[in-house]
């Protein structure tokens, strides 16, 4: 199974990781270039599917904490290390004379030098060094290099953003940028697949759970279904107030932090109790719903986890369903499809919910809940304008005509 990764990075990182692409197999890179590392929390937002984001370095990282708090799949970044350091020096001392106190460094972590400096023997030298963090200016980084090389207290800058290293050159300044050496690149990229594959492995784990209704006014069964249906759960009858829901850790999970949930409390209906339990076992997530039950009161849930950590009661929050679209992307996507606001909002939360970004056409008539007519006609919309692609098909019974598998080619992390 192929690993697909967003990239995010400079243009010169983007140029090297290219050129290391063929040396991680099973990983499929899709690439995001900014000019600046404040670009990052907009260019998340315009991410296709994928399985994991990928930040070339801390700077866009946590300039992108905003955005990459509402993705459902995990980020990772590049951490620049003692290593980086080590391979910068090396690389410069073989290609010209300079003496290490006549350097200007930019670092998040400038106590790395220092000792890179005392394992090498060199701790009687030490370069201009300047601490840096999200809170800075770039201009007081490229004022930082460009004082002391005016000064003529250094001669040579070396910085860690590539848009300083930049606006140096351009005021004809000596600068090098920190070299990120090939096997940290490769170890970053292959950390980020082990988290993807953590993290759908941790969100397919079972999770049971009850929704039990009052003897005197019972919710009807179609409704039921429709609840179920929000967090792709299968629904058994147990009794004729009491339904067992099974699903997995990741759709409870989203449906929990994006209060979905909230739906199901209508103030004005008849009130319902609603429990999950999380577990290594069907027994065992069975068990935690049934005493997480125990503590919930009408229009309120609980959940029990496989540590027995009790957490609730939801929802906490109220949720808005998106019923129009303000996105220029959104907005020209529903003009050339004319899929409502509503259907293409549904597209968009049907993708988010999903571990996978691929899917067929049965998959999203179950989350839309309507008929296999309107679903097709939806992915007909989509396909027609190149905004879904048919990337594969499936034959999981011995007669009929095989399933085609979908996926989305438009940003959905919005």
């Amino acid at each position: 199974m192929v690993t697909r990764i967003a990239v995010l990075g400079s243009v010169g990182f983007i140029k090297r990781l290219r050129q290391l692409e063929h040396e991680l197999p099973s990983i499929s890179l899709d690439y995001y270039t900014y000019n600046s590392p404040s670009e990052a929390k907009n260019i998340v937002q315009n991410i296709k599917p994928c399985d994991a984001v990928f930040f070339s370095g801390s700077f866009p990282f946590f300039h992108a904490t905003e955005s990459i708090e509402k993705l459902p799949i995990p980020a990772y970044y590049l951490k620049q290390d003692e290593t980086a350091i080590t391979t910068t020096l090396l690389s410069l001392c073989s290609a010209r004379p300079i003496s290490i106190h006549k350097l200007s460094m930019d670092l998040i972590h400038p106590e790395s030098v220092q000792s890179v400096l005392e394992d090498i023997g060199q701790n009687n030298q030490a370069p201009f060094l300047m601490k840096i963090d999200t809170s800075f200016d770039l201009d007081e980084i490229v004022a930082f290099h460009t004082s002391l090389q005016k000064s003529e207290e250094a001669v040579l800058a070396i910085t860690s953003i590539h848009a300083v290293y930049q606006a140096l050159r351009d005021n004809n300044l000596s600068v090098i940028r920190m070299i990120d050496p090939k096997r940290s690149i490769i170890k970053g990229i292959e950390d980020t697949k082990s988290l993807a594959l953590l993290f759908k492995s941790q969100s397919a784990k079972v999770a049971v759970g009850y929704i039990q209704t009052t003897l005197d006014d019972p919710v009807s069964e179609h409704i039921i279904k429709q609840m179920a249906a929000s967090i792709q759960a299968t629904m058994v009858k147990e009794a004729d107030h009491l339904y067992t829901l099974f699903s997995t850790q990741g759709d409870v999970q989203e449906a929990l932090t994006k209060n979905t949930i909230t739906a199901w409390m209508n103030p004005s209906s008849s009130p319902l109790k609603v429990a999950f339990g999380y577990g290594k076992t069907v027994m065992e997530a069975t068990q935690n719903a049934r005493d997480a039950l125990s503590y919930a009161t009408d229009n309120t849930a609980y959940l029990l986890t496989d540590s027995k950590e009790l957490l609730g009661p939801y929802p906490n929050s109220i949720t808005q369903v998106r019923l129009k679209n303000n996105d220029p992307v959104l907005v020209q996507i529903a003009k050339e499809t004319t899929l409502s606001p509503a259907n293409l909002s549904k597209v968009i939360q049907f993708s988010r919910s999903r571990k996978s970004i691929e899917f067929t056409a049965y998959d999203l008539e179950l989350y839309l809940q309507v008929s296999r007519r309107t679903t097709e006609r939806i992915l007909k919309k989509l396909t027609d304008h190149g905004y879904a692609q048919v990337v594969g098909e499936e034959m999981t019974y011995q007669q009929g005509r095989p399933r085609a598998i979908y996926k989305l080619t438009f940003p959905t992390y919005q």
